[in-house]
């Protein structure tokens, strides 16, 4: 977990995506750390934290986040979930619609029209031949460090949650976003995704694959106080 920013700033909170963890949130948590205080953690089974007895659904990382944030007194945050992040956030939204003022998808998953572990894996992989090799050297690490039995329950719970349907259950402002070059979360679900919701919107940065908080972060945090202060 990393905690950063000056006290009495507006919090943002960082939920990574799968088979990876809170480091390659490191570029935004600097573009943002100047004017928030920015929390970020590892989910259970995933970069440093501890394995559980069994891998965890998306409500069950959803709560512990909500713990985490309870603990550290996180309020009136901005809940920024990254890829199967974005689900995570969605859920905890759902359980407990007081606990962040507003959420930000990015490259939100899973795209409806290719919603198979095949698809996916074969948009990850292309993304990863526009991503910088220091942000895949850190997804190679983070997924050796998650293993296969972990990466793969989940996997199954990502492939299987319907976040266009939960979504229109999320009472506040959300921002669905994305790099401009991102296949995982391509613009058209962006699109159809924000549609579901009468406080979605959405925004997209000027470049950036799946991988847009590590290669455009200032952009992306200029994005998000943007949305804040709409």
């Amino acid at each position: 977990m990393h905690r950063s920013g000056p006290d009495g700033a507006p919090w943002v909170v960082l939920v990574h995506g799968i088979g990876v963890s809170s480091r390659y949130f490191r570029p935004l948590t600097r573009a943002l750390e100047t004017t928030h205080r920015v929390l970020s953690l590892d989910l259970p089974g995933f970069g440093a934290s501890t394995h559980p007895r069994r891998p965890l659904t998306l409500a069950e990382h959803g709560e512990v986040v909500a713990a985490v944030m309870a603990e550290h007194g996180v309020s009136g945050a901005t809940l920024l979930g990254h890829s199967l992040g974005g689900q995570v956030v969605v859920e905890l939204l759902r359980a407990h619609p007081g606990a962040a003022a507003r959420a930000v998808l990015l490259g939100p998953t899973t795209d409806d029209r290719a919603r198979s572990a095949v698809r996916q894996g074969l948009r990850l992989l292309r993304d990863s031949f526009g991503e910088p090799l220091s942000f895949v050297a850190l997804e190679v690490r983070a997924y050796l460090a998650c293993g296969p039995r972990v990466y793969l329950h989940t996997l199954g719970h990502m492939l299987a949650h319907r976040t266009e349907e939960a979504l229109p259950h999320v009472a506040v402002p959300v921002l669905v976003a994305r790099g401009a070059r991102d296949p995982v979360a391509p613009r058209a679900w962006v699109e159809r995704l924000a549609a579901t919701s009468p406080l979605a919107t959405t925004a997209e940065a000027s470049g950036g694959g799946h991988g847009v908080h590590y290669t455009h972060a200032e952009e992306l945090a200029r994005i998000i106080s943007a949305f804040e202060a709409a």
